[in-house]
């Protein structure tokens, strides 16, 4: 059984003291509807080195936190919470293949990131770095406030860390960083509000597993999946892309599952079904916002299917469903959710639908394309990220594998679904 322990606590403050003009910093409406948990990552470096280049590792990261902080979070210089741990009778690459990786890493994690009385605000990032000694390898786990970060600004955050890293590492402190902007309260201003809660946790007995579709299989599905798009002149062949025709693939085995779960129960006779997508918008706008644009800066496409009693799910154009609600969020849709109204009215409809009242709903996060394999602190690029998933019932993580042309999906269900959703024969087809 793995054993991880505490070898170091610290508090790291900011390099630099923060300029008291900066002190104060306002969450933008998307922040203050972000939900109250911390995204949890880990990455691995499990190449095998000696006790004294570890502690040198070890130092580089953080010190290079320190002036990181100093670069990017412009808070209270409280600092963040820094753990160094030895991690016994585990052999890191064994530990990050195991298919239910969730339930075997929260361990290497300096939070519980999803307690129902969380709130992330005391801490916007916790690090811990995890050292084994079976195999000199490093795993660092981070929890960062997603109040004040949505994937896209968390991996501008890691890579910045990183060319700071690569500079101590190499002794040249004249690699510059990018560096945040902070212009989304001035796009979304924050308001008078509530507040938002953590989605509830439920006491369901969940499992999460990971599925792996190689880039041959990925062809073999988006050529499968070709949909036919009305132009102003014609009718045309439109072949979706990978994110969608995966998903697309997910969610109709999710229906499956779900309409044989309730064959002849009352409620069979007709069930509303959503997929949902977070979508970054920074690209979307007119003109698009940078990378380093840090915030939430995401909103939820949503694609119904209403299926009816007996119905095949074949039949039903789950990728064009998708890519329309994709197509939806464009610099028009951006524009209008900066009506505050507008966008708290779209909160307010989440999960209803006139048809039901109630959807079957699937939620998606898709980081692919983000550089999360980019993030090189002086000794080469990791050999795995993971975003441990949270036990949030029906959630799907898209990544990209380390090769770049795959993609990793992995799946939080509750058991019984998830012993069916693993079995069935459209998924199989396609996992690598």
């Amino acid at each position: 059984m793995m054993k991880v322990e505490l070898i170091l606590k610290e508090n790291i403050k900011p390099s630099c003291p923060t300029p008291s003009h900066l002190k104060s910093f306002k969450l933008s409406l998307l922040d203050q509807l972000a939900p109250s948990f911390y995204v949890p990552l880990l990455r691995n470096d499990n190449s095998k080195r000696e006790s004294g280049e570890i502690h040198d590792r070890c130092r580089v990261v953080k010190n290079s936190l320190a002036e990181t902080l100093s670069n990017s979070i412009h808070c209270n210089d409280d600092g963040v919470d820094y753990f160094e741990t030895k991690v016994s009778n585990c052999q890191l690459s064994q530990l990050i293949r195991h298919p239910n990786v969730y339930d075997r890493v929260r361990e290497l994690l300096p939070c519980n990131p999803y307690p129902p009385e969380v709130s992330s605000a005391n801490r916007p990032l916790s690090v811990q770095v995890n050292v084994s000694d079976n195999c000199g390898g490093i795993v660092i786990g981070l929890c960062i406030s997603h109040k004040l970060a949505d994937g896209s600004s968390i991996m501008a955050f890691i890579n910045d860390w990183a060319t700071v890293a690569r500079g101590i590492s190499s002794n040249d402190h004249c690699q510059q960083i990018k560096g945040p902007t902070f212009e989304l309260q001035s796009l979304f201003a924050g308001k008078d509000l509530l507040g938002s809660t953590p989605p509830p946790v439920t006491d369901e007995v969940l499992v999460a597993k990971s599925f792996v579709f190689g880039a041959s299989k990925l062809a073999e599905l988006k050529a499968k999946s070709v949909i036919l798009e009305e132009s102003s002149d014609a009718i045309e062949q439109c072949q979706p892309t990978r994110v969608e025709a995966l998903s697309a693939l997910i969610w109709r085995c999710f229906i499956d599952i779900d309409q044989a779960k309730n064959k002849g129960s009352a409620s069979a006779a007709a069930r509303v079904y959503e997929a949902a997508h977070a979508v970054n918008m920074r690209t979307r706008m007119v003109p698009p916002l940078p990378t380093n644009s840090f915030g939430n800066m995401y909103t939820m496409s949503r694609a119904i299917c209403a299926v009816m009693k007996n119905d095949d799910t074949q039949d039903h154009d789950l990728v064009g469903k998708i890519k329309d609600s994709f197509k939806n969020i464009g610099s028009d849709y951006v524009r209008e959710l900066q009506s505050s109204d507008t966008l708290l009215s779209a909160m307010d409809t989440d999960g209803e639908n006139s048809l039901s009242g109630q959807t079957v709903k699937l939620n998606f996060s898709s980081w692919c394309r983000f550089p999360i394999y980019e993030a090189d602190f002086g000794w080469g690029k990791p050999t795995w990220v993971d975003a441990c998933t949270a036990p949030l019932k029906n959630l799907v993580w898209l990544k990209d594998t380390s090769s770049g042309d795959g993609i990793e999906a992995t799946a939080i269900f509750g058991k019984n679904e998830m012993a069916e959703f693993e079995r069935h024969e459209e998924l199989l087809a396609y996992i690598s």
